[in-house]
């Protein structure tokens, strides 16, 4: 009698990697739909569509899969952002305009929180329940963070007080996080989404127009018609 020959290296690493993947896409869902608490290992492995056993076999605890969910969103995150901002800044620098180099990067931030509502989500039950699950490191943008940073390097000092580059920061995300995490309470009741196109658009140019009045002194510059 035959026996099936097992499968080589590379189709079981393969299968290994679509496995993994479909754990953490399957737990990024779950743990922003019910949070840490009250999702499984098995549940999460059910949706997955793989063996309830194997998220542990893979990662050994529901710790480290949340941990591995929030690693992932956070990577993609910066290496979205980062050549993002590094444009932005770029863009001031050459031509000494504010307003193009802050669409760059608050239109791309945007359009990220946008796509990645469950990063959004996470931060909001991670806020309510003390950050408790969270890893050391940074958990602002670092890209953010650094292209904001090289803005107000570039930029003539304002003629009132100085711009603090950590306000600024806590600002820019406050203005583009707050209606994707309010999206289902704030907004909800006033008739917006803030995951369609039509308010993404309203929201960019708003939080664009402020940082440009608190980045030039009030002083706007002239928009193209």
């Amino acid at each position: 009698m035959s026996t099936r020959a097992p499968a080589p290296p590379e189709v079981r690493r393969r299968d290994a990697v679509a496995s993994r993947r479909a754990i953490l896409d399957a737990a990024e869902q779950l743990f922003a739909q019910r949070g840490y608490e009250r999702a499984s290992l098995g549940e999460i492995g059910r949706r997955a569509g793989v063996s309830a056993a194997l998220p542990a076999y893979f990662f050994g605890s529901k710790q480290a899969v949340y941990e591995a969910v929030l690693e992932r969103l956070l990577l993609d995150r910066e290496k979205r952002l980062e050549p993002l901002a590094a444009r932005a800044a770029e863009e001031l620098e050459r031509s000494g305009r504010l307003r193009p180099a802050l669409e760059l990067l608050i239109d791309g931030y945007i359009d990220f929180l946008r796509e990645h509502t469950t990063l959004v989500r996470l931060m909001g039950r991670e806020a309510l329940g003390g950050g408790r699950h969270l890893a050391p490191g940074p958990r602002h943008s670092v890209a953010v963070a650094g292209g904001l940073a090289r803005f107000l390097r570039s930029l003539p000092p304002p003629p009132g007080p100085s711009v603090d580059p950590e306000q600024l920061l806590i600002t820019v995300v406050a203005l583009c996080f707050f209606p994707i995490e309010h999206n289902d309470t704030m907004l909800a009741a006033m008739g917006l989404d803030a995951t369609g196109e039509q308010f993404a658009t309203a929201r960019k140019r708003h939080v664009v127009d402020v940082l440009e009045r608190v980045l030039s002194g009030g002083a706007a510059e002239p928009r193209e018609r």
